[in-house]
């Protein structure tokens, strides 16, 4: 293998979210292009790390001091592997990559980011008690290192128009790369069962991903008679606030709680699912969304972020504006009420993303911005 690209992680590569299965399949997809890889995680468990990942996996250790700082032991590992092999890029997701790009543009490595946050508005403007400190430590680990980058991927035009607006990076620097999704889900198969109550949610449990306002919309819908349906939930988080939520609005016994899946058994609950309702708050990409689609699931979510881009309105899924449980649990009912409707909508939107989205095409797409980012150096901002 003739070329060599590093792609270093800020998490564990046994984390979950869709982050760390977009940086494994990065990497592996990249490997069967003939690219050799190495990928970098912050963790103090080799063995579990090798176990996640199909390439080479040489872990950094987390900063004893602040995670902020972990970016010391991913930037000697770095230096070490560019002094022995002929290292084209090193790739980074986020404030892992703090102490990188003046050590790689000094040797001619491409310094690239992957920019992945849900919404980097939203971060920005979070509250906090060191609202100082804050915007300082952010400037330095995490928007220096995307100003500075001879090149940024983004999954979304969404992200694409954060970047330039919050942070002044340059358009020209910025590639949109769409994700690509695991094709064990493309391989459902969608049997029309003449009414829609099967329900699914998955994906982190947190209030940014939406499951307590499913929970919301579902307790208006039973509170208006309607009880012919059953949610699931699979995902990781705080399983017990989510059964308080459930509690809380008289459907306890109407929620069935997963747990974290892995991708075969995601797909076999997908399969006996009708609809998919993931109302996030924000998407950079919006993983599960597309995932559903592929699998023929239409999808009941917020406009917000990048899930236009995922989804087409009113043609493979709902939107609503963010925040209007009540509008999302009408469209919850209209798919209800029209079940041939919305199993064709399933359909289109399989078609839809296995067209338009996949793992090899994102590593195609990655490997022409490393190319296009050769020879166009950019001074640091």
């Amino acid at each position: 293998m003739s070329k060599c690209i590093i792609i270093t992680h800020q998490h564990s590569l046994s984390s979950p979210g869709g982050g760390t299965l977009s940086c494994l399949q990065i990497a592996q997809n990249l490997r069967k292009l003939g690219v050799e890889v190495l990928l970098i995680p912050i963790s103090n468990e080799p063995t579990v790390e090798l176990k996640a990942s199909s390439v080479q996996v040489i872990p950094a250790p987390p900063s004893r001091i602040h995670y902020l700082f972990d970016g010391l032991a991913v930037a000697k590992r770095v230096q070490k592997l560019v002094a022995q092999r002929n290292v084209e890029a090193v790739l980074s997701w986020d404030y892992e990559a703090a102490f990188l790009p003046n050590t790689l543009k000094a040797k001619g490595v491409v310094v690239g980011m992957i920019a992945s946050s849900p919404s980097y508005e939203i971060w920005v403007k979070r509250k906090t008690r060191l609202t100082l400190l804050k915007a300082a430590t952010d400037a330095w680990f995490r928007w220096r290192p995307l100003k500075s980058a001879d090149v940024v991927f983004v999954s979304s035009n969404f992200t694409r128009q954060e970047l330039i607006t919050l942070f002044q990076v340059a358009p020209e620097r910025i590639k949109t790369i769409h994700r690509g999704i695991d094709t064990v889900f493309g391989k459902i198969q969608r049997t029309f069962r003449g009414e829609v109550s099967g329900l699914i949610f998955y994906g982190s449990l947190a209030p940014l991903k939406g499951v307590f306002d499913v929970i919301e919309a579902l307790g208006y819908i039973a509170a208006q008679g309607q009880h012919n349906w059953t949610l699931k939930i699979a995902g990781w988080g705080n399983e017990e606030l989510v059964q308080q939520a459930a509690r809380d609005r008289g459907i306890d016994d109407k929620v069935v709680l997963l747990g974290r899946l892995d991708s075969e058994t995601l797909a076999r609950e997908l399969e006996q699912a009708d609809l998919a309702v993931l109302p996030s708050h924000a998407e950079s990409f919006g993983r599960a969304i597309a995932e559903a689609q592929v699998a023929g699931l239409p999808v009941v979510s917020y406009d917000v972020g990048s899930v236009p881009e995922i989804v087409e309105k009113e043609v493979t899924g709902w939107l609503v504006p963010l925040d209007r449980v009540d509008l999302l649990a009408q469209a919850i009912i209209m798919a209800m009420q029209d079940p041939e409707k919305t199993f064709a909508m399933g359909l289109a939107g399989r078609e839809r993303v296995a067209r338009l989205f996949s793992w090899e095409q994102t590593a195609i797409a990655i490997l022409k911005g490393i190319e296009e980012a050769k020879g166009k150096r950019y001074e640091q901002y």
